[in-house]
Parts: C-alpha cells; sequence; structure tokens
C-alpha cells in the first residue's frame, strides 16, 4: 500500500475514535457532578432529618396574684428562703398555682440557703404521688431591682444537675421590691405571667406592682 495512503486511513480510523473519547469525557463529567450532588444533598437531607425539632417548647403559665403570694412567702424575713411549685399540666403548657410544703433549711443566712436530700425529697415525693409535677424551683435573693435576681454560680450549678437528671423544672428568683426573674440551664421555655400589675422588664423578667386588697 502507498505510504500516503497508509497515513490516510490510519488518521481516519484514528481521529473518530479519539473524537468519540472526547466526547464521552465531556458527556460524563457533568454526569459526575449531578451524582454527587444528589449524595450530597442526600446526606444534607439526612442531617437535617436527625437534628430535634422542638416545635412548641413547654410554656409556664402564672398569675399575678399568686407571684405576690409567692414573694411574701419568700421574703418575711432577712434569710433567703425557697419554695417548690407545682399545679396542672396539659400538654406543654404548665399552670404553676400552687407551693409544696416548705423545705426545712439545714444552712440559712440572707445570701444561702442549703437544704437536705432528705428534706428535699420528703417534700416533692408528696408532689409526685399525687400525680403532679415539680414546675419551678423559687428562692429569694437580698437586694433591689432586676439585676439583684440574677442567678448565682451556686443556683446555675444546683438548676443544672436537675435538669441534667431529667427534670423540666425551672428556676425562678424574686426579690422584696417585687422582681421576679425566670430562668433555665438547659430546658427551653416561655412564660406567661397573667393579672394585673405585671411589667416585662426583660425576657423572663417581671415587676409585679404591690397592690393592697383592703
Amino acid at each position: 500500500m502507498n505510504p500516503m495512503k497508509y497515513k490516510i486511513y490510519t488518521l481516519l480510523i484514528k481521529w473518530p475514535l479519539q473524537e468519540m473519547r472526547r466526547l464521552r469525557r465531556i458527556e460524563f463529567k457533568p454526569i459526575q457532578i449531578i451524582r454527587r450532588f444528589r449524595r450530597d444533598e442526600f446526606k444534607r437531607v439526612q442531617i437535617v432529618k436527625k437534628e430535634p425539632v422542638e416545635l412548641f417548647p413547654q410554656t409556664f403559665v402564672l398569675e399575678s396574684f399568686f407571684l405576690r403570694e409567692l414573694i411574701t412567702a419568700l421574703t418575711p424575713g432577712a434569710n433567703e428562703e425557697m419554695h417548690f411549685l407545682t399545679g396542672p399540666k396539659i400538654g406543654p403548657i404548665r399552670i404553676v398555682c400552687r407551693m409544696a410544703a416548705p423545705v426545712s433549711p439545714n444552712r440559712q443566712s440572707p445570701v444561702f440557703i442549703g437544704a437536705t436530700a432528705k428534706s428535699v425529697a420528703a417534700v416533692l415525693i408528696p408532689i409526685i404521688e399525687q400525680g403532679a409535677e415539680l414546675h419551678i424551683c423559687a428562692h429569694s435573693h437580698p437586694g433591689s431591682g432586676a439585676g439583684a435576681t440574677t442567678p448565682s454560680g451556686t443556683d446555675i450549678e444546683c438548676l443544672g444537675k436537675l435538669q441534667r437528671n431529667g427534670s423540666p423544672a425551672i428556676g425562678c428568683i424574686v426579690t422584696r421590691d417585687g422582681c421576679v426573674r425566670f430562668f433555665s440551664i438547659y430546658t427551653k421555655f416561655h412564660v406567661l405571667v397573667l393579672g394585673t400589675g405585671v411589667k416585662e422588664l426583660s425576657q423572663n423578667v417581671f415587676n409585679i406592682a404591690h397592690q393592697d386588697y383592703n
């Protein structure tokens, strides 16, 4: 065969094959991108599905009348006092309307109150036996104004331990001039305070005006 003809035949055979390979590479890349996108999107959807979604955090409902009674009960003297609060529960709604029996403290001062596990259990067990739940751990602080209701390191540690052990209860701190703060370490919550004489100072912090009914 003529050398020139051989080269022409070779080119005619090689060129279509090379062109087919080139086209295949171009077509394959978008397919790879689409497949990679689908895998990434599937992973993203899986991650989103695994994240817990809390549509309706628990809501604590209280009356200003009850909070005035609570402030009075927690501030009879100079020392800190503590009360556990309970009431009915309907789904995520917790109606806080009752004080449990007082806890017998083993240490008490104007800036601290402590109780033994036995004395706390003696108060909480009757609540559980009656089919109710602990809603709020409330205590008083010295001083006045919203700043005086800021949780101490001890308050954070105690409530955090309670919530880590599975309790949905939140904390409450009151002052003698009517400031009330609700707080939590891990539990998400809302607070509704109904009634007269209520002023919301900031999120979950209220002032309950004294009212004389006589």
